[in-house]
């Protein structure tokens, strides 16, 4: 069968952002005179606590220390903001696939489930690879009735674009939104980036950069 939708589940997958979410995390604590520092290894195993949000509140669980998760996470945004002032690119492979999606024409979609500032920063920053319109549907928290790895905010965007799971493509970046999409039925493609490369992956068709064979006919055993 032929894919009807791909569906990019995340802006891990648009861009490489683990190093600067990082530093976003670290400028957040700074501005509340803590004294937490979380280097790549650190950051890496966090990434397991889905939204930034919970992220801050199980580290500070884990220290046995009371912290005002929203004002940290309020300030994480804004410092993240502030390092895509200068735009970022996307990652290697997902220009030509979108362009290829789109020369099929291919239903498009953003799957984030993160915080809707974040998902609209992002897509700002990318202003000069990418034109958001391309996108059928852009996900964020808001529309996710559970985070992932639960299957609320695939299904939404299936919903949204019209197409059943079994003619959807998911493209993510973590196992977290991988077992999401597989949740939904969808067949799933990872895309680690750096700090997610070393964790594991199941129940995806494929592992690597994205490249244009997974939009063309899947071979199917009957």
């Amino acid at each position: 069968m032929r894919y009807s939708a791909l569906l990019l589940g995340s802006i891990g997958v648009l861009a490489d952002t683990f190093d600067m979410q990082r530093r976003a995390f670290n400028a957040a604590f700074a501005t509340q005179d803590l004294d937490w520092t979380w280097d790549t290894e650190t950051y890496a195993d966090l990434t397991r606590v889905i939204g930034g949000r919970d992220r801050i509140q199980h580290y500070a669980d884990s220290l046995d220390q009371e912290v005002n998760s929203d004002a940290l996470y309020d300030a994480k945004i804004d410092a993240f903001g502030k390092m895509l002032e200068g735009g970022v690119r996307l990652r290697p492979g997902i220009s030509d696939l979108i362009a290829e999606a789109r020369r099929c024409e291919m239903k498009i979609a953003c799957v984030s489930a993160e915080d809707k500032r974040q998902v609209a920063l992002m897509l700002r920053a990318l202003g000069r690879d990418l034109d958001p319109s391309v996108f059928d549907y852009i996900g964020d928290g808001s529309k996710a009735a559970r985070p992932k790895p639960e299957p609320a905010i695939y299904r939404d965007a299936l919903r949204a674009v019209g197409v059943d799971a079994d003619a959807a493509l998911a493209i993510e970046d973590t196992p977290e939104g991988a077992a999401s999409a597989v949740a939904a039925d969808i067949d799933t493609f990872a895309y680690p980036g750096p700090g997610i490369e070393h964790r594991t992956f199941v129940d995806v068709i494929g592992t690597g950069t994205p490249t244009l064979d997974l939009l063309r006919t899947a071979e199917q055993s009957e």
